[in-house]
C-alpha cells in the first residue's frame, strides 16, 4: 500500500539530474538508503514466495475475461509506482481509475507472464523451450502472431496502432507504451522517459473511451528493479546446470543441485526456475532487470478505467501570466488532479 512510494521517489530523484556529477550524488544516496531496503524486501518476499510456489499455492493474476464494451490494454513492465502515476494522470483528464494488485506469473519475464494474461482459454497454451510459453500441446512459441491468432479465434479484436479503436460493441486487446524496452535500452535514464511513456499510455486509454468503449482494463506482465550503480553479481549459478539463463532467473536442468532458491515454472510445475537471491543478478553490470522475485517485480497492478463523471463541462484555462521565469495559470472548474503541460512551440 505504501512501499511503492520509495520506488517512485528514486525515479523522481533520477529524473531531476542529467550531469554525471549530479547522477553520482543521487547514486550515492540510493546506494546508502534505497539499495539495502530493496535487498531486504526481496529476501523477505523470496522467503514467503518460495514455500507458496513450491507448495502450489502461489496464485498469479488470472487472464482478464472481458465483456462486451471492454478493451484490455497490455503495458509491458508497468511497475506499481508507475501505475500510481498513471492513475494520477487519468484523474487529471477526468477519468475514473480503480487500481488493484495481484502477482505476476513466475519467472517475471515477458515470455512467461504475458501469455498468462491473454484473454483466451489458457489451456490453449503450454510449456515450450527456455521460459517461453507455446501453443499447446506442441505448437510454436507463443509470440505476438500466435497470441493474436488465438485471440482472433476467440473473437477478441486485436487493435493495432494508435488509430485503431475497433468496435466498442465487442471485446478487444491492444498494447501501449514501451516501458520495458526503454528500461533495457536506457538503464537509469529510464527515469527521464517515464513521464512521456505514462502520457502515451494515458492518451491511448482516453482515446479508446472517447471512441465508445465503456471500460478499459489495464494489465501488465511484471515490474522491474532499477538500481544506479548496478545490481550485485551472483556467482552461485554454474552455467552447466542451466538450460536458459537470464538476468534474474534461469531454467534449471533436471537433477541439478543448486545453492540458489528455485520456484516452479508457471507453465510446468515440474520445471525448476532458479531465482537470483535478494536483488542480485546472474549477469554483471545490469542497472535495469527483472525475472526474479521481489515486490517490485512480482506485485503487479491491474486498472479498471471508465469515463467517470468528475470532469466538469465548463473546465477551462482563463488566463496565463509570466512573472519572470514563473508561469501563473488561472482556471475554472478543473477536476481534482488536473495538471498543466507547458511545451515549446
Amino acid at each position: 500500500s505504501t512501499g511503492w512510494r520509495a520506488d517512485r521517489a528514486v525515479i523522481s530523484a533520477l529524473n531531476e539530474v542529467d550531469r554525471k556529477v549530479d547522477l553520482a550524488a543521487v547514486e550515492a544516496a540510493v546506494t546508502a538508503i534505497y539499495r539495502p531496503w530493496l535487498d531486504t524486501a526481496a529476501k523477505a518476499l523470496q522467503a514467503a514466495v518460495g514455500p507458496l510456489a513450491n507448495g502450489g499455492t502461489y496464485v498469479a493474476s488470472p487472464a482478464p475475461k472481458p465483456v462486451a464494451g471492454e478493451v484490455v490494454v497490455f503495458v509491458d513492465g508497468l511497475r506499481l509506482d508507475i501505475a500510481h502515476l498513471l492513475v494520477d494522470r487519468l484523474a487529471g483528464a477526468g477519468l475514473e481509475a480503480t487500481l488493484g494488485t495481484g502477482l505476476a506469473a513466475l519467472p517475471t519475464v515477458t515470455q512467461t507472464s504475458k501469455p498468462a494474461l491473454v484473454p483466451i482459454d489458457q489451456t490453449l497454451l503450454g510449456p515450450g523451450s527456455g521460459v517461453d510459453a507455446r501453443r499447446a500441446p506442441n505448437g510454436p512459441t507463443a509470440g505476438v502472431q500466435v497470441l493474436r491468432g488465438l485471440m482472433a479465434n476467440a473473437k477478441v479484436q486485436v487493435l493495432l496502432g494508435a488509430a485503431d479503436v475497433g468496435d466498442p460493441s465487442g471485446v478487444a486487446w491492444t498494447e501501449a507504451g514501451q516501458l520495458d524496452q526503454r528500461g533495457h535500452d536506457l538503464g537509469v535514464r529510464l527515469a527521464h522517459a517515464v513521464d512521456n511513456e505514462v502520457q502515451r499510455i494515458a492518451a491511448r486509454i482516453e482515446e479508446l473511451l472517447v471512441a465508445g468503449w465503456s471500460t478499459v482494463t489495464v494489465v501488465t506482465d511484471h515490474g522491474w528493479l532499477l538500481v544506479p550503480g548496478g545490481l550485485p553479481k551472483c556467482e552461485d549459478l554454474p552455467v552447466a546446470m542451466t538450460e536458459t539463463k537470464k538476468g534474474r532467473c534461469a531454467r534449471v536442468k533436471d537433477g541439478a543441485v543448486l545453492s540458489v532458491p528455485t520456484v516452479p515454472w508457471h507453465w510446468d510445475n515440474d520445471v525448476r526456475i532458479a531465482v537470483a537471491p535478494g536483488i542480485s543478478c546472474f549477469e554483471a553490470n545490469q542497472t535495469y532487470e527483472h525475472g526474479g522475485v521481489s515486490p517490485q517485480e512480482c506485485v503487479v497492478p491491474r486498472l479498471s478505467v471508465t469515463r467517470g463523471t468528475s470532469a466538469a463541462a465548463g473546465a477551462a484555462i482563463t488566463n496565463m501570466k509570466w512573472r519572470g521565469l514563473t508561469l501563473t495559470v488561472e482556471f475554472t472548474d478543473l477536476p481534482d488532479g488536473a495538471t498543466s503541460d507547458l511545451r515549446s512551440a
